[in-house]
């Protein structure tokens, strides 16, 4: 998802920029990282085995996603990683796909629609369109159809980095010096006779 990339390389420049660093991502480590790795795993295993499988595998990763996001709920953004996914989830679940809106993506910049597993067009029968991918990311040569899950998980994943790197929300401003500093700055380096 390119705007899940797009919104955490800024929340990690905003968060450079307010005085967070890198290096405070190791003091915060998220609870059960290993179920992100089993979801990814259902996701790869269902892509690869086609047919009962890739439901099988997306429903697994699915119950692996919840787990890990019921596990850090109390970090900020993951609130809205986890309505985000729930959105998702909810949509695929009652049309057996994502549905994509052909408007949006001629509004993104997209000729036509290739049909996977994981999408299909939307139309009359599509239940709750609202939530598919009709939100259009018109970048140059990028550009994406996504849905309001996916925006909301975008925003989820930059505020947790944000939090996690220790941005502050505020530039950082050097100290004010105190009354001493400063009347020892005014003082003449050599005696006056």
């Amino acid at each position: 998802m390119l705007l899940v990339l797009l919104v955490m390389v800024l929340a990690a420049v905003a968060a450079l920029l307010t005085g967070g660093r890198l290096t405070d991502l190791a003091d915060n480590t998220l609870s059960g990282l290993h179920w992100l790795v089993a979801a990814a795993t259902g996701q790869v295993l269902g892509s690869l085995t086609g047919g009962i499988g890739y439901p099988v595998g997306l429903i697994g990763s699915a119950i692996c996603i919840g787990v890990f996001l019921r596990l850090n709920l109390w970090r900020p953004g993951v609130a809205l990683l986890a309505l985000g996914f729930g959105c998702n989830a909810l949509v695929v679940s009652l049309n057996g796909a994502m549905p994509v809106s052909l408007a949006t993506l001629a509004r993104a910049g997209i000729e036509g629609f290739v049909e996977d597993p994981r999408h299909e067009l939307a139309d009359a029968s599509t239940r709750l369109p609202w939530l598919g991918d009709v939100v259009p990311v018109a970048l140059p040569g990028l550009g994406q159809a996504v849905s309001p899950g996916d925006v909301l998980i975008a925003a989820g994943a930059g505020l947790l980095l944000y939090a996690g790197m220790g941005g502050t929300g505020r530039v950082p401003t050097p100290p004010v010096p105190t009354w001493e500093e400063l009347k020892a700055e005014a003082a003449p380096d050599h005696p006056t006779q």
